[in-house]
């Protein structure tokens, strides 16, 4: 995709993305149902640092139209989401390994910006899933991807009381720009963040 027009709408391709502990891939109708229990079961853990548990995906019903919605962003090349599934020890591996996994999370690209080549990124794991290094390996997957698909920049924002998330961010390389002052207002209380960024040349 790097040869795009600045002006032209490009087109994501989403395909399974094979790692050493998780799978990518878009979801589809058959994920709606454990992606729900995995909300729900870690909703108080994730509304910590998050607005959307507290306000949305009360049903699986949520679940699916949220899923609707991202395959959407995806076909007007404006964002896309992946479901991060963890694989199991000594599966097999290539784009059929479906036996064993577990849904273990989101991580999405949004604010695609063709003519700057930029987009942001973020991501979430159910309670159970985090401390394994998870979302480093599923950030630096979708960092290859994008930049693959001809994106240069990627950034994201992570709470300053949110230490873990940063964590993952340095972890996979994204460099610190600073604070962001009042950067979102979570449940009636303004929170700092701190932006990161990642350039395809660094990459």
């Amino acid at each position: 995709m790097s040869d795009c027009l600045d002006d032209e709408l490009c087109e994501f391709t989403l395909q399974e993305v094979v790692g050493d502990r998780v799978l990518l891939r878009p979801l589809v109708d058959a994920d709606v149902q454990p992606l729900f229990e995995l909300i729900e079961g870690s909703r108080e853990f994730l509304s910590v640092h998050l607005p959307w548990p507290a306000e949305e995906c009360f049903t699986p019903e949520d679940v699916a139209s949220k899923i609707e919605a991202w395959n959407l962003q995806a076909q007007m090349a404006n964002g896309a989401c992946w479901g991060v599934f963890e694989k199991a020890a000594g599966g097999s591996e290539g784009a059929g390994a479906s036996a064993g996994l577990k849904i273990a999370g989101c991580i999405m690209l949004g604010w695609v910006q063709w003519k700057n080549r930029s987009a942001t990124v973020s991501y979430w794991l159910g309670k159970d899933f985090c401390g394994r290094g998870l979302a480093t390996e599923a950030l630096l997957l979708v960092a290859g991807e994008s930049f693959a698909m001809g994106l240069n920049r990627l950034e994201l924002t992570a709470a300053v009381n949110n230490p873990k998330s940063a964590a993952v961010a340095r972890r996979a390389g994204f460099a610190e720009e600073g604070i962001c002052r009042e950067y979102e207002r979570l449940h009636g209380r303004f929170e700092d963040h701190v932006r990161f960024s990642l350039l395809a040349k660094d990459f």
